[in-house]
């Protein structure tokens, strides 16, 4: 065996783009001051993100697609028995524990953006559908918003204690291929190609769709002015 690809280019990207969007998120919010309307921006972009990888996980490379690593009970609890015993065996790509963590932070990442758009920071920066949601809309947004940020932070600790486990204690090295997109494996177990063009044009349809969506299509909302 000898190290191939694996990870294709678009997966890596997602990846770090993620871990970049979620940390400015925080740091726009906890940190800087003035910085709301960043804080929009990154969000908008983060709604791509996830859109994005929700569509590769159908159309990607072998070991992008859901259909790789989300498995059923029975391999889960085989999967975390093994963990502890000799046996152990390791994957090419997600085990089917760790194939739990990527449609976890989809989820939660994707229902933080999507609440974004309907909020306001109570200045001068709202979401583009605040103006035309019902009161009761806006509070309950507003609550997922304000919650579950907390919620995807201790996945993220579960996340990077599992990282150091494999790292230092099963010396299985996760960190180097989500850079390098190799690990070591047979070569009937690799990857091809990154299948770039076709991420290309999910791309810009993306970025059009995002782009639809937060500008285009919100309605205009007419405001009354009483003299």
């Amino acid at each position: 065996m000898s190290k191939a690809l694996v990870w294709d280019l678009p997966v890596r990207l997602f990846h770090w783009l993620l871990v970049i969007c979620i940390f400015a998120q925080w740091l726009t919010v906890e940190i800087l001051e003035d910085a709301t309307d960043i804080h929009f921006y990154i969000g908008y972009f983060t709604l791509g993100l996830i859109i994005f990888r929700l569509i590769w996980g159908v159309v990607g490379t072998t070991y992008s697609r859901f259909t790789s690593f989300i498995a059923g009970p029975k391999s889960i609890f085989a999967y975390l028995k093994s963990l502890t015993t000799k046996e152990h065996v390791t994957t090419v790509g997600h085990n089917s524990v760790g194939g739990l963590m990527l449609p976890a932070v989809l989820l939660l990442v994707g229902l933080q953006a999507v609440s974004g758009l309907f909020i306001t920071d109570d200045i001068i920066n709202e979401g583009p559908y605040y103006a035309s949601a019902s009161e009761t809309l806006k509070s309950y947004m507003m609550w997922l918003h304000n919650n579950i940020f907390d919620v995807l932070l201790g996945l993220i600790a579960v996340h990077l204690l599992a990282i150091f486990y494999y790292q230092f204690a099963l010396k299985h090295d996760l960190i180097s291929p989500m850079f390098t997109g190799k690990k070591v494996v047979k070569p009937s177990e690799a990857i091809s190609s990154s299948r770039l063009l076709l991420a290309v044009i999910i791309v810009v349809l993306v970025a059009i769709f995002v782009y639809w969506l937060v500008v285009i299509n919100p309605p205009v909302v007419e405001v009354d002015y009483y003299y």
